[in-house]
């Protein structure tokens, strides 16, 4: 190969050969993930969320999904999870399938973008041997293992998702500004509208989207000139004025106390999150130059920043990126890719990195300001390595070797304790790691391992209350029932409004024949959260032993109504139907629970005992 323009012409010539063999790559390096359970957030996002849980594609159906659901900001989201739901209910692979199908799709559109940006008048005359840096930025960038996160961590389709949107409404757009025929150019215009409304409406990262959108015309198509910002000073300020209100809208009425009141909930304060995230943001970087599996974690243990000198590496961070960000205005003329590559890093870091009371460090959130890093990278090779059989060389080892610890890294996602277990390894200081691997061991009914590891969570956090919630839990699992009752109770102490803590206790009251306090904690836990299901099928069971037989076949189903999937709930109906004589009816419940749990034994000996009844 003797030249760039030879390389990228063979590119040219079998692009989508290409990218179909970058589309296989991330099939097999995601491959052994597509079994992996839901975890952390996808299960009150997903598995518990029964606005998902649609049997028929209808208006309210989806509108249920969209608005009611826990991310109710995030309606696109939303009703994803609901269209998986409805083609395959909680089968894990689907999940997957379609978090991978985002992800490369999202990779074309990367190497589109990249591909037409070279097209625009300030970089056209530069380069004639664009493809193969388009190529690689896409390669890299969707082989990377820190994208893990955002792909194998299935909720976090909310991050991939509106990333998509994002990235194909900025393409539409620089095609929109590329193209010389009328009828095409608003076809596309309004496709780069669209697209950026289904963004904000996936994820509200996308808010960044109408500056860089500017930034990019400004950058690409009026070459930096101060001349057309001043021209343009109303169209700018109505931008900035838009954004503003998108912002307020977000934040309601007194924006100021809707971002100071999620604080109160935090371990750490607002100032001391504006000092530590300098510090989060150089990791991030660390995180892509460096990305080895064992510096990857679904939940990072970050040190805070008290002061600009505790730690010291505060002041150095913020020096860091204050030269980074002086590098990027004063090398924009010269230099346009690297300036406007840092902008873009810094910009899509900033809603998530800056006042909001989110977590301090979350690797998903490099999904889109990786993009254009992985584009200096390759810039960079570019510029400063000659022969272009070495430049491919290189680029090719990053690939293999991204994509060795990508698929090593998706190890860890198997199962529920592997991931849990890789958090507590990384993060042996924090909570809630050993709490949560406590939940996952409890799943696999390893209940003496589980209370060992929320013990571990409360040495850390005395009043970690999901953590005790959880020993009772786990006790009366175990038939302690008389001794898991104090553990609810001192639970619901720290928060008495856990509908899941007041479901549990009502639980072990009922085993203990406690029926009437049952019901009023079940009736509480109710009035918390109408829409859950085991709560009505405990309420429902409460009230039958009360010989409350039609309240109870009313909670019977609204449990199944809730939770189609919800076997014990079919059988509880069946048994209050069977009781007041509805044979026909009660069998039908039984036979639903069985092709739900063909082993649910209840259920069958439910079955044959009402057959028998009926034939008599």
């Amino acid at each position: 190969m003797k030249s760039h323009k030879e390389f990228s012409r063979l590119l040219s010539k079998y692009e989508t050969l290409f990218l179909l063999a970058l589309a296989l790559i991330v099939i097999l390096i995601y491959a052994n993930t597509l079994s992996s359970p839901f975890v952390f957030d996808s299960r009150s996002n997903i598995e518990s969320n029964p606005h998902i849980r649609i049997t028929k594609i209808t208006l309210d159906d989806l509108a249920g999904a969209a608005f009611k659901s826990p991310s109710s900001r995030r309606p696109v989201s939303n009703i994803s999870f609901a269209l998986n739901y409805f083609i395959h209910g909680y089968n894990v692979v689907g999940f997957h399938v379609v978090n991978m199908l985002i992800h490369i799709i999202t990779g074309f559109i990367l190497y589109l973008f990249v591909k037409t940006t070279f097209c625009t008048p300030v970089l056209k005359s530069r380069y004639s041997d664009y493809m193969w840096i388009s190529f690689f930025t896409a390669a890299i960038w969707m082989i990377h293992p820190v994208q893990t996160q955002s792909i194998s961590y299935v909720v976090q389709r909310m991050n991939s998702l509106a990333v998509m949107f994002y990235m194909l409404s900025i393409w539409l757009y620089a095609r929109f500004r590329l193209n010389r025929q009328p009828k095409n150019k608003w076809w596309l215009l309004s496709g780069c509208i669209l697209a950026g409304v289904l963004a904000l409406l996936t994820k509200e990262i996308a808010a960044t989207l109408p500056f860089f959108i500017i930034i990019y015309e400004w950058y690409f198509f009026r070459d930096l000139k101060l001349e057309w910002v001043k021209r343009n000073i109303p169209m700018l300020t109505t931008c900035l004025v838009l954004s503003v209100g998108l912002a307020l809208i977000f934040l309601g009425g007194n924006p100021v106390a809707k971002i100071l009141e999620p604080y109160e909930s935090r371990d750490f304060t607002l100032s001391q999150r504006l000092l530590t995230e300098p510090r989060v943001v150089i990791f991030y970087l660390s995180l892509l130059f460096w990305p080895h599996p064992s510096r990857l974690n679904l939940d990072h243990d970050f040190p805070l920043s008290h002061s600009l000198m505790d730690p010291l590496t505060t002041s150095f961070s913020i020096l860091v990126l204050a030269v980074m960000f002086i590098a990027a205005v004063f090398t924009a003329k010269r230099q346009r890719l690297l300036s406007f590559g840092i902008l873009w890093f810094f910009g899509n870091l900033a809603i998530e990195s800056t006042i909001l009371a989110l977590e301090i460090v979350f690797e998903h959130r490099l999904y889109l300001p990786s993009m254009m890093i992985s584009l200096i990278v390759v810039m960079f090779v570019y510029r400063f390595v000659k022969p272009i059989w070495l430049k491919a060389a290189l680029l090719a080892v990053v690939v293999a070797v991204c994509a060795v610890w990508t698929y090593e890294r998706n190890m860890v996602y198997r199962d529920r304790i592997t991931l849990w277990q890789d958090c507590v390894d990384k993060s042996p200081r924090k909570a809630r790691p050993y709490h949560n691997l406590g939940v996952a061991l409890a799943d696999y009914g390893y209940h003496d391992e589980a209370l060992k590891q929320y013990h571990k969570a409360l040495q850390i956090k005395p009043d970690y209350q999901d953590a005790i919630a959880n020993i009772g839990l786990s006790m009366a699992q175990q038939g302690k029932v008389e001794e898991s009752i104090p553990q609810f109770l001192k639970a619901l102490e720290i928060n008495p409004k856990d509908s899941k803590t007041l479901n549990n206790l009502a639980a072990s009251l009922i085993l203990t024949e406690r029926f009437d306090e049952a019901v009023e904690r079940l009736s509480e836990a109710l009035k918390l959260n109408p829409y859950y299901d085991k709560a009505h099928n405990n309420l429902g069971v409460a009230l039958r032993l009360q010989d409350r037989n039609e309240e109870a076949i009313h909670h019977f189903t609204a449990a199944v109504l809730l939770n189609p999937d919800h076997a014990e709930a079919y059988n509880n109906l069946g048994m209050a139907l069977a009781a007041q004589g509805k044979f026909e009816e009660a069998i039908d419940q039984f036979s639903a629970a069985l092709e739900i749990a063909p082993g649910y034994r209840s259920a069958r000996l439910n079955l044959e005992k009402t057959l028998k009844e009926q034939n008599n």
